[in-house]
């Protein structure tokens, strides 16, 4: 394939530019709303004064203790999962659709969201799990046992793991565990109530301590896909 010219690259850098110009205007003014707007209304000066300096007052007590926290889980999982507009990155869905080749490609369909769901299914009935590194650590092994696993039932024919075979292997994937999940769920409602709970999340009531647990792991994963992404644009 031909380069593209330089005008062009130039025209595609510059709309970039702007749809990451309007996409971040729309995240700053979504961050307002949800510190502003609520069961009571904190007016724009009264949130940006409780933001840098917090005097105490009842409306920064909100802002600050209250709305912030949830604000800054609301972006992280945003971020993290790729579902939210313009929160960061788009990391998942962006990553699988990069490494497979196959502009279809997300968790759902590779098996790695039920995989996930899986190991929190595990770690909530056999083990009694209730804490959010908990949840996070078992829903990760169940990640990786999922990727593997796909990874090498679409890799043993011919041709190795296309993205064609990548796609039918983690819909498999994914209707097997989602049966043996729904199994262990019928059978224990107990889990079955904490899974519900988990898997709907809320951002009601996140607390600064939630939001620091959750930060880590975003920036951990943030770093890991910048360097999976220069080293491919460094080998194509």
């Amino acid at each position: 394939m031909a380069d593209t010219p330089e005008p062009g690259r130039r025209t595609l850098l510059r709309r970039r530019v702007l749809w990451l110009t309007a996409a971040l205007t729309v995240l700053l003014l979504a961050v307002v709303l949800s510190l502003a707007v609520g069961s009571r209304t904190v007016p724009f000066t009264d949130t940006l004064d409780a933001l840098l300096h917090g005097d105490g007052s009842a409306n920064a007590v909100v802002v600050r203790e209250l709305r912030l926290p949830r604000t800054v889980v609301g972006l992280a999982v945003g971020a993290a999962l790729g579902l939210a507009v313009g929160a960061a990155l788009g990391l998942t869905g962006t990553v699988m659709q990069g490494l497979t080749r196959n502009p279809i490609a997300d968790p759902g369909i590779l098996g790695v969201s039920h995989r996930a769901a899986a190991g929190v299914v595990l770690a909530i009935s056999a083990f009694g799990v209730g804490s959010l590194t908990g949840y996070v650590w078992f829903g990760f092994a169940g990640a990786v046992i999922a990727t593997v696993a796909v990874y090498a039932l679409a890799g043993s024919g011919r041709g190795g793991a296309t993205p064609v075979k990548l796609a039918l292997a983690g819909a498999a994937m994914s209707a097997f565990i989602a049966s043996l999940t729904s199994m262990v769920l019928t059978t224990d409602s107990a889990a079955m109530d904490r899974f519900r709970f988990w898997q709907a999340g809320s951002l009601a009531g996140r607390t600064p301590e939630v939001a620091w647990q959750l930060l880590p792991f975003l920036l951990v994963g943030t770093v890991l896909v910048a360097l999976v992404r220069r080293r491919k644009v460094v080998a194509a």
